[in-house]
C-alpha cells in the first residue's frame, strides 16, 4: 500500500511500525540517530515489554535530511558560490553569524578553498539563513545552536521552563 498504513476493521488506518534495527537499514540511517530522533520527538516510536524500540514508519517517511531540504528548496542555488560578505549583505545575517555557521559550527562547508575571500555554497548559506530568520521571528535569538547534529534545524527550546528560570534567575542577580 503506498501510505504505509494497513487498514484496520473499521476503515481507519493503523500505523505501521518497524524494529529499530530494520528502520535503520531500510532508510539507511543510523540506530543512534534514529534513537536521537526519537528522543527528540521528530518521530513516532513504541517500547516492546521486552525493551524493543519501534519505530514509525509513517514519521520516518515524512522526515527529511538536510541535503533533501537544500534540494527541493534551494536546488536553484546549489553549487553556486558566494564570499561571506555577499552572503551577509544578500540574506541579511550578520558577518560575524555567517563566519561562526563556517569555522565554528561547520553547519557551511567552504566550497573553494583556493580563492580569497574563501566562497560558500549559497544554497547551504540560504538554508540556514531561512532558519536563522524563522528563528528570530519566534523569538529566539542567541544560546541554542541553529542546527542539530544531523543538520536539521532547532525551531526551539527543548525545555522552555528551564529557560525561564534561568533568564529570571539572572535578572535578579543583575
Amino acid at each position: 500500500m503506498p501510505n504505509h498504513k494497513s487498514p484496520a476493521a473499521n476503515g481507519n488506518t493503523v500505523p505501521t511500525y518497524l524494529p529499530l534495527s530494520q528502520a535503520a537499514r531500510k532508510y539507511n540511517i543510523s540506530e543512534n540517530v534514529l534513537t536521537r530522533m526519537i528522543r527528540d520527538g521528530r518521530i513516532d516510536a513504541a517500547q516492546l515489554p521486552s525493551g524493543e524500540l519501534l519505530v514509525s514508519d509513517d514519521g520516518l517517511n515524512q522526515t527529511k535530511t538536510k541535503e533533501q531540504i537544500i534540494g527541493e528548496r534551494f536546488a536553484h542555488l546549489q553549487g553556486k558560490l558566494i564570499t561571506i560578505s555577499e552572503a551577509s549583505d544578500k540574506y541579511s545575517v550578520p558577518r560575524k553569524t555567517i563566519e561562526a555557521w563556517v569555522y565554528r559550527n561547520r553547519y557551511i562547508c567552504i566550497a573553494d578553498d583556493t580563492s580569497y575571500p574563501k566562497r560558500i555554497d549559497e544554497a547551504e548559506v540560504a538554508y540556514c539563513a531561512e532558519v536563522y530568520h524563522t528563528r528570530q521571528h519566534q523569538g529566539i535569538s542567541h544560546g541554542i545552536p541553529l542546527l542539530d547534529e544531523d543538520g536539521l534545524p532547532i525551531l526551539g527550546l527543548k525545555r522552555p521552563e528551564l529557560s525561564d528560570y534561568r533568564r529570571k534567575k539572572r535578572r535578579i542577580i543583575e
